[in-house]
């Protein structure tokens, strides 16, 4: 047992400490500090949407109420007068609608009244607690804590920058809008002069393609058929669950059931989803390929939601040059990069003498490739693995770099985009190029356009055919849309791939993923199936070579 400890040293007898009784000055000043007045502010917040929803759940009730009512007495009116045509008993019962009806619209309007007295009342003592200091997302900061904070008040914050604009229009405005730039971009499209898949003599994809894309698959576990690359087929499951039977660890499961076949030994298999800006990995020797292979996992937690939408560009600085990047999956690669570190270089001592030149090999798709890409940047950069050969696969690689320090990655990083996908064209940038699209489609002469630049207008020249009008409305519009600053791009070099049987891949210029395109298969060409498609494609017909 430990010493007992001495008593304070004291020239009197020992008295119990009593507590100390705050003045009710401190205790106003407390009361009034930043942080309390920004959870009074918060809660009234809270309490003024409550009203909004209470007030219409009551305006529901009284509707409900009054016209079952007034249904019940206007049809027991017609009944009567049916049998016996008008007669005074009929008339009293269309008397009492009527008082049923000026009763329901005085109650209507009371509650209208009610609610507009309440919200004014809000909004001013809220206004008020602002003007005393209150410190906004204080409550939200308090409940979740303060980087959780920081990234929903941001995310909040955006939205509202893009949607605001928008509030006064209409939805099917908004979609007509949207499928008319669908149209002008295509058109303009179709008159760009081919580029040639491959002008130099450089491979295409890097060497294995296809199998980096299985591991950054198998990041999502067996469970989760890892990542859907066979599509809904149960196959996956099966070799998962076989492997786990014969003793196989989780994540030797998972890469069984990716399609991963030979001599690999997993170090690390990361699978929780609860942190903020702590993607999944997987951390293998791939001994078939001399290779230690690090796979970040795609977006599948609402933090990693979290993640994609706290896209913000924030300061960055690799190879001396000063640039920016996509803040969330920025602070993922800075949270990772140590302990990944530490787990490549034990596979690289696991892989052996007589392996050859040593690489690592970096890869993920979606918000994994994001975070992968930006990882082998830093561990370029800070020269993390000296004489060792540090690569990056990104498959649907979202914008994290500007376009400077992207193009400087190229020498090592290889970014691959499957036809429209949205997530490597998506940025706050090119998110609010497509409101200011939307905008100039729905009133072309506040934006100096004759009408026929509007949705309808343009819609009406595709049903004729005329291309060559769709083209010039593109080449008008476009310079005056996407304009939003602090443009990001993937990283790396850009290779374009389509289906089976559709175009042939060719690289990439950053001009070609600048903005969002809208296409049936936006969406879609995001799943890992299609990437995997796209790739043994490019495969069978010679186009994976080294890098």
């Amino acid at each position: 047992q430990g010493c007992p400890i001495d008593p304070p040293a004291s020239s009197g007898p020992l008295r119990a400490e009593q507590p100390t009784m705050a003045s009710p000055q401190s205790r106003a000043a407390a009361m009034a500090s930043p942080e309390n007045l920004g959870i009074m502010s918060d809660s009234l917040s809270m309490a003024n949407h409550g009203v909004a929803a209470g007030f219409g759940i009551a305006r529901f009730a009284t509707n409900m109420g009054f016209g079952t009512v007034s249904a019940c007495i206007r049809g027991s009116a017609v009944a009567l007068e049916s049998a016996a045509g008008a007669n005074p008993a009929s008339s009293v019962l269309h008397g009492v609608d009527g008082i049923v009806g000026f009763a329901h619209g005085a109650t209507t309007m009371g509650q209208n009244v009610a609610q507009s007295i309440t919200h004014a009342s809000l909004l001013t003592t809220r206004s008020g607690l602002r003007a005393a200091g209150a410190q906004e997302g204080e409550l939200l900061r308090l409940t979740v804590g303060s980087e959780a904070a920081e990234v929903v008040n941001t995310v909040d914050a955006l939205a509202r920058h893009i949607a605001g604009p928008l509030a006064d229009r209409a939805r099917p405005e908004l979609l007509l809008a949207a499928n008319a730039w669908g149209v002008l971009q295509r058109a303009a499209d179709a008159r760009r002069p081919d580029v040639p898949a491959d002008a130099g003599d450089a491979p295409l994809l890097p060497e294995h393609s296809e199998r980096w894309l299985r591991f950054a698959a198998a990041t999502f576990g067996h469970i989760w058929l890892a990542g859907l690359l066979d599509g809904a087929s149960a196959a996956g499951l099966a070799r998962g669950e076989a492997k786990r039977r014969r003793g196989g660890c989780s994540g030797e499961a998972a890469l069984a059931c990716a399609g991963v076949e030979g001599n690999v030994e997993v170090l690390a298999f990361e699978q929780k989803t609860s942190e903020l800006f702590a993607p999944g990995y997987l951390v293998a020797v791939d001994h078939d390929t001399g290779s230690v292979v690090v796979a970040l996992r795609g977006t599948s937690s609402v933090t990693d939601a979290l993640s994609d939408l706290f896209c913000r560009p924030e300061p960055l600085q690799l190879g001396g040059h000063s640039g920016s990047a996509h803040s969330g999956m920025l602070r993922a690669a800075r949270r990772v990069e140590g302990p990944l570190a530490a787990l490549a270089e034990q596979g690289l001592a696991r892989l052996g003498a007589d392996s050859g030149r040593k690489r690592i090999v970096v890869c993920g798709h979606s918000l994994g490739a994001g975070v992968a890409a930006l990882v082998a940047a830093l561990w370029r950069d800070e020269a993390r693995f000296p004489g060792v050969a540090v690569e990056c696969v990104a498959f649907a690689c979202p914008q994290v770099l500007d376009a400077e320090l992207a193009m400087a990655q190229s020498n090592h990083t290889t970014s691959v985009v499957v036809g429209d996908d949205l997530v490597p064209r998506f940025s706050f940038a090119t998110t609010e190029d497509l409101r200011n699209v939307a905008l100039i489609l729905s009133d072309p002469a506040a934006h100096g356009l004759s009408g026929s630049h509007s949705a309808a207008a343009l819609l009406a020249m595709d049903a004729r055919g005329d291309g060559e009008g769709l083209a010039a409305a593109y080449a008008a519009i476009r310079p005056l849309a996407c304009i939003a600053p602090g443009r990001l791009f993937p990283s790396g070099r850009l290779v374009g791939l389509s289906d089976p049987g559709g175009p042939a891949p060719r690289a990439l210029a950053q001009g070609d993923v600048d903005e969002l395109r809208i296409s049936a298969d936006m969406a879609s060409s995001h799943m890992p199936r299609r990437y995997l498609l796209a790739v043994q494609a490019v495969a069978h017909e010679g186009g994976a070579a080294r890098l």
